[in-house]
């Protein structure tokens, strides 16, 4: 009796682990979108480093060199930045400033992006953000208006914000 009791609770706990450690899904084929900060307003540390053009879609995107669906979404997020009315800017998580430079340099990115970790802390304890790529989209008065957990495609972001 305290045998079966004992495999019933090891098979209990163990089914728990497995349910929460297994990662969200969604009706996306590539993202998870989030309202988590829906709302939040960047604009006073934006416009204070002059990173933003008015008028524009900013689109923040959070990436390290190592990280498979970044690498994936670059050409995408280079398409977004060649459209007048987006800017992109990139923001290096949990790497070094030297693989950043690097990674730039072998994609030919454009875009801006945010290297030293100084800077890439003052946004990101703005918003809340999970893992990498992370995307969020904020509208001309620099309020986030969606969050994107995964690798996106610039058609994904065009549909979003027409």
């Amino acid at each position: 009796m305290i045998k079966r009791n004992l495999i019933l609770l090891l098979l209990t706990l163990t089914l728990g682990v497995v349910i929460f450690n297994s990662p969200l899904k969604s009706n996306s084929e590539s993202s998870i979108y989030s309202t988590v900060n829906d709302g939040v307003v960047l604009n006073e540390l934006l416009k204070i480093d002059n990173f933003t053009k008015s008028n524009n879609i900013t689109i923040l995107n959070l990436w390290a060199s190592w990280c498979i669906p970044c690498q994936n979404e670059v050409e995408e997020l280079k398409k977004i930045s060649l459209n007048d009315n987006y800017q992109v800017i990139g923001i290096l998580v949990d790497d070094s400033v030297e693989n950043g430079k690097e990674f730039i340099v072998k994609n030919n990115i454009k875009y801006i992006n945010v290297l030293d970790e100084f800077h890439a802390e003052q946004l990101l304890i703005k918003f809340m953000w999970s893992g990498i790529p992370t995307t969020i989209i904020l509208n001309e008065n620099l309020e986030i208006l969606y969050t994107i957990n995964g690798e996106i495609t610039a058609k994904e972001i065009f549909n979003l914000t027409d």
